[in-house]
């Protein structure tokens, strides 16, 4: 499958998506991702609204799962199905699937905005970070409406972006820039024949996604909402829980966003 919105911005024969070469970022075993993030937390925040206040949920699906951090943590609970459009970022979860022996893991290369199963195939669906990538994020909130059952849950993690830039204080500035050199360090020791790496794929993703709608809480609101759906939580703390301890360090002030978790619930339309 090709992705219409990137098929136009791949100016080398070295990529075909970006999004294939930042596997490290999202990839469960990674430890500098957990210096960032608490994905252990995102897990628990996203299971009790599948579980609690009467939410009843045994089949989710995964939109946009990345390398499948959340895929793999809640399968424990929930029988997983997993969707994204980069087909690296599957097989690196197929590959912590298989040596975290996961049971009943269903993976599928998709667009987000075309999301390829039949109305209420699901109990719940969810989204973590997957909505600001694409340009029309309206879609993907169409889909996952109308993949999910009468009354099921929708749940969808993003950044608030209320401001056109990102703003980031000195300290902030200071530690992502040590954190990057360190990082460079590494991988040109690690990776000396590699001419692609995560630096030039971000810069690619930014260019390609610059003109994206943003998203922010009151846009995903009233999407949901336009939908059919019933807003039963919005939970705005959620970055204090998360921030591992790199986060923690800049303050809580990374890309000078806030971050937000809101649950929906699907209603009858006519």
């Amino acid at each position: 499958m090709k992705n219409e919105h990137y098929q136009q911005a791949f100016y080398t024969d070295a990529y075909y998506n970006p999004w294939d070469f930042v596997i490290d970022n999202y990839d469960i075993k990674s430890r500098s991702r957990r210096l960032w993030v608490k994905d252990e937390i995102y897990a628990e925040l996203v299971k009790k609204h599948f579980v609690g206040d009467g939410g009843n949920c045994n089949t989710i699906l995964d939109v946009g799962c990345g390398a499948g951090t959340l895929s793999i943590l809640l399968a424990d609970w929930f029988r997983v199905y997993s969707l994204d459009f980069s087909r690296a970022m599957l097989e690196r979860l197929k590959l912590r699937v298989k040596e975290l022996k996961i049971d009943g893991s269903t993976l599928i290369q998709a667009d987000n905005q075309r999301i390829p199963f039949k109305d209420s195939a699901f109990d719940g669906s969810f989204c973590k970070f997957a909505l600001w990538p694409v340009s029309n994020p309206e879609w993907a909130i169409e889909e996952m409406v109308r993949v999910t059952k009468q009354y099921g849950r929708i749940v969808i993690l993003e950044v608030d972006r209320r401001t056109e830039e990102y703003k980031s204080n000195l300290r902030t500035k200071v530690v992502y820039s040590s954190y990057k050199a360190l990082k460079r360090v590494i991988r040109i020791h690690k990776q000396k024949n590699k001419t692609v790496h995560d630096d030039a794929a971000w810069k690619l993703i930014r260019d390609t996604t610059k003109n994206n709608p943003r998203i922010n809480l009151e846009f995903i609101r009233a999407l949901l909402e336009d939908n059919g759906c019933e807003i039963i939580s919005v939970d705005t703390t959620i970055k204090e829980e998360i921030d591992g301890f790199m986060g923690k360090l800049c303050g809580g002030q990374c890309g000078g966003h806030n971050y937000f978790l809101i649950c929906a619930k699907k209603g009858i339309t006519e």
